[in-house]
């Protein structure tokens, strides 16, 4: 008798089992990739930060600003220089185990990665320097708080509303003297040295000016033993120069979620930042190249010496425009002036010239109060924007004994930085930022292993695109997008 059974549970499991391995082959499969992409993106994330860390050291301790320097010291620089650095750390984090030296060692993901492209970066002299200002308001904005500008903005409203800028004060002085003398020449009369009792003449009036300007401004308001820096620079090799003549690289300029530092109030609070990071005549950076690099910065002569020039001539001329308006307005002023005019012209035939002549006695004493102001300015002492009254440093008595040497006060008015900070208010923007970034260069290229530094190399944000490889030829394509202060 033969016996039968029957194999339909063997049947079915046989099936169940096939599509259950098929699953499970599936979801292996599956768990790699995922693996794979996870590691993929770990090591594009670990050689960006790999890239980022490598910021120029002597840019954050300088300036605190981050940037990475893509000719890392060497001749060139740019995207690619960046690309080889970043292909080497991933290099490293694809096959972390390969510097141990084990027998038989692998790995079942096999990652490679034969695509790397940077698709965008922002240089730090990109869109007018907008890239470089925006992290130095940045750092001022974090490191001070609180509204830094405030004074200089007030001060700034003051010398514009005033007409302080426009005013050609010594123009107008040197009309009014003209007239006058013009005047005497049409009567005949060419004796100027007639003195009162008083010892009021108009040649010690007319002497004031010979006595400033026959010396030149700069040597009459140093003070005695006061010398001035002999450092001098050939810009053509720094970045405005190379600039002008389009050999700067380029990237995207501001990156997405990058306040765009252009409102009044940045460009006073970038002018802070100027003024705490670069020397000037009363603060010097002796180990700069050029060594009073604000007024380089507002003249761009080549020279320490043509920039203080520079400088003086401003200022003198900004207290003249000052001093002229107040002195027009003091009415106990007015009427010493006229009544010492009322003596010289007695003296001088002519009393019909008398308002003419007060005119050129107040002009004369704003002339002779400016240059002290400057001198006063230049050895740290203060002086006011608008004076009073009682805020002058020299009598009418003072200007006809040429005792123009003034007291000053270091408790009220405004310093030298002071004035400085307004002068950087009122300058072209884009011309006060290529400059200053002239400065960093100068003074980078005195650093160690940055002897060719160039900021226009320099970059704060990077786009990549990765494409990844794994053993079982799955590709894996996506971007990354880095930048300092995320």
């Amino acid at each position: 008798m033969q016996t039968r059974f029957n194999a339909y549970l063997t049947v079915y499991l046989s099936l169940i089992f096939g599509i259950v391995l098929s699953l499970l082959f599936v979801f292996i499969e599956g768990a790699a990739i995922s693996a794979t992409r996870a590691q993929a993106e770990l090591v594009a994330d670990l050689g960006l930060d790999s890239v980022f860390a490598e910021y120029n050291r002597e840019l954050l301790e300088q300036y605190g600003v981050f940037f990475v320097d893509s000719s890392y010291g060497g001749r060139t620089g740019g995207t690619g220089m960046i690309e080889k650095r970043l292909s080497q750390y991933m290099s490293y984090n694809m096959n972390p185990e390969q510097d141990l030296l084990l027998a038989g060692e692998t790995t079942l993901l096999k990652l490679r990665n034969p695509y790397l492209e940077i698709a965008e970066v922002s240089c730090a002299s990109d869109e007018n320097c907008m890239v470089w200002k925006a992290q130095a308001v940045n750092y001022m904005k974090a490191v001070y708080g609180g509204d830094l500008v405030a004074r200089v903005q007030e001060q700034l409203d003051t010398v514009k509303n005033s007409g302080l800028d426009s005013k050609d004060a010594l123009g107008e002085i040197e009309a009014q003297k003209q007239a006058f003398e013009e005047a005497l020449d049409e009567k005949e009369i060419v004796e100027y040295g007639a003195e009162s009792e008083e010892g009021y003449s108009y040649q010690k009036v007319s002497g004031v000016f010979d006595k400033i300007v026959g010396k030149g401004i700069l040597a009459w308001v140093l003070s005695d033993g006061a010398s001035v820096s002999k450092a001098a620079v050939d810009a053509g090799p720094y970045f405005s120069a190379r600039r002008k003549n389009g050999k700067i690289n380029q990237g995207m300029g501001l990156h997405e979620g990058v306040d765009r530092p252009d409102s009044l109030v940045d460009e006073l609070i970038y002018g802070a930042y100027l003024m705490k990071h670069c020397g000037n005549y009363r603060a010097p950076k002796n180990q700069g190249l050029l060594q009073y690099q604000i007024e380089y910065i507002l003249y761009g002569f080549k020279s320490d010496a043509e920039n203080i020039r520079a400088c003086v001539e401003r200022l003198f001329a900004l207290r003249a425009a000052s001093n002229l308006t107040a002195i027009y307005s003091d009415s106990v002023k007015k009427t010493e002036a006229e009544l010492v005019s009322a003596v010289i012209c007695t003296i001088l035939f002519s009393p019909e010239l008398t308002d003419l002549l007060t005119t050129v006695i107040l002009g004369a004493w704003a002339f002779a109060e400016s240059a002290v102001d400057v001198r006063l300015l230049l050895d740290g002492d203060k002086v006011a924007l608008i004076k009073k009254s009682g805020d002058w440093n020299i009598s009418l008595l003072d200007l006809f004994t040429g005792n123009l040497s003034g007291s000053g006060s270091k408790a009220a008015g405004l310093s030298y930085q002071d004035y400085l900070s307004i002068f950087l208010g009122m300058m072209n923007r884009d011309t006060k930022a290529a400059r200053s970034l002239d400065i960093v260069e100068m003074d980078l290229r005195r650093t160690a292993g940055n002897e060719r530094f160039r900021i226009d190399r320099c970059m704060d944000y990077m786009k990549v695109n990765f494409g990844f490889e794994d053993a079982g030829g799955h590709e894996f394509v996506f971007y990354k997008k880095m930048c300092y202060g995320d």
